[in-house]
């Protein structure tokens, strides 16, 4: 792998450069070629396997970027550009040299540039200003990875930064690198790898279901059942496959209902509500004396934040981490779980005190962290435009609590 940097770098841009004037392309005149508009565009990108890694993308990537002055592209495999984010006004300024969802990158096609350089060679790579082949993109500078089918190792797209100089930066190239790590990591999940659970019980290969009890979007299952796919549950289902999903040993009737509403639910309730859990899994999910989920029937995105935070891949648990456990619930044994998950990934977010981790935290569940942003304001590996956003939010924040 050239890595992107240094002597190597430098020599696939004078490759490059030295391919568009064999084929003769005149870098005053051409201009990306757009290959999809339209409801062509909207196809292509709801069916090609990188729309799947776009809120990894926009979790990890966007918030912490497009804020100062940068945007955000993914591409295909063929180099064509499925989604553009930022800024209305940067966007536009990238619009007039093209770079807008359906345009060919291909260093083929345009001449030297990150996202071009990255498929053609297969690995990450910067370009600064100038070393654009395309004379109008010389007042941007970008950096772009490739993403691989982590099943086949096929080269399937990549994530690219571009912007101002800061965008060929040493920290936006480990932001973009740690952002394509958990891309994959998301294409893994979805195609069925194993994905160790704690406890020493092992998710099967092709596990059934898939449970978001994280964020805005808590309380929907995905799998092949009939009929559940995309299934919001009733809260109470919710809470119960997370009591017992946090419980792999299993729950009494009592202990359950104790962990859902103090004395307020009695067995029999928590008994009849088992019952309908189990005509919307199936009776093979939720076995009974004590309660307890199958190994590997039902994974939820909470387990997929707590495995990352043992393993120490602190990135990987903040892109995981959307934000609160159930935050409707009221189950006292919910609530403390929300707390204990919340705590866990901010401690581990502080005590890392790493430039990526600190963005995809203030730009996601952080936001409001003002601890988390004096970090950010303080890190001596941030550019100043960040610093300078880190130190206008401590002050919005400050305002706020009456720090």
């Amino acid at each position: 792998m050239f890595g992107g940097t240094g002597p190597a770098a430098s020599l696939l841009v004078a490759e490059s450069w030295e391919r568009s004037r064999h084929r003769g392309i005149d870098p005053t005149v051409v201009a990306p070629s757009v290959e999809l508009e339209g409801p062509d565009l909207s196809r292509h990108v709801a069916e090609h396997r990188m729309a799947s890694v776009l809120p990894v993308v926009e979790s990890v990537l966007v918030s912490g970027v497009v804020s100062s002055g940068h945007i955000v592209a993914v591409a295909d495999e063929r180099g064509r550009l499925l989604r553009v984010i930022g800024d209305r006004g940067v966007r536009s300024r990238a619009e007039s040299m093209a770079f807008i969802p359906g345009a060919v990158w291909t260093d083929e096609a345009v001449g030297a540039n990150a996202p071009g350089l990255a498929l053609r060679h297969d690995t990450e790579v910067r370009v600064r200003g100038s070393e654009h082949y395309l004379e109008m993109a010389h007042e941007w500078s970008c950096a772009a990875a490739p993403v691989h089918d982590p099943g086949t190792g096929e080269l399937i797209g990549l994530i690219d930064v571009t912007g101002p100089s800061s965008a060929a930066s040493d920290q936006m190239l480990a932001l973009i690198r740690a952002t394509v790590m958990l891309a994959e990591g998301e294409l893994r999940t979805a195609a069925g790898l194993v994905v160790p659970r704690r406890g020493g019980v092992d998710r099967a290969e092709g596990g059934r279901f898939r449970l978001r009890v994280l964020g805005a979007g808590a309380g929907v299952v995905d799998g092949d059942g009939p009929g559940v796919g995309g299934r919001a549950l009733t809260g109470r289902h919710a809470e119960i496959c997370v009591l017992l999903d946090a419980h792999p040993e299993g729950l009494t009737g009592g202990a359950l209902a104790e962990l859902l509403a103090d004395d307020r639910l009695d067995e029999v309730s928590v008994r009849a509500e088992v019952s309908r859990l189990r005509r919307v899994f199936g009776p093979d999910v939720v076995a009974s004396r004590p309660y307890r989920l199958a190994p590997g029937a039902v994974v939820t995105d909470l387990r997929e934040v707590t495995d990352a935070l043992d393993s120490g891949d602190v990135m990987r648990a903040v892109a995981s981490y959307p934000g609160p456990l159930l935050p409707a619930s009221d189950a006292p044994g919910v609530a403390d779980l929300r707390l204990e998950v919340h705590s866990m990934v901010r401690a581990a977010v502080l005590s890392a005190d790493r430039l990526p981790v600190l963005r995809a935290w203030v730009g996601g569940a952080g936001r409001e962290d003002l601890a988390a942003w004096r970090s950010l304001a303080r890190s001596r590996y941030a550019d100043a435009s960040t610093i300078a956003a880190a130190e206008a939010r401590c002050r919005v924040l400050d305002q706020r609590f009456g720090a």
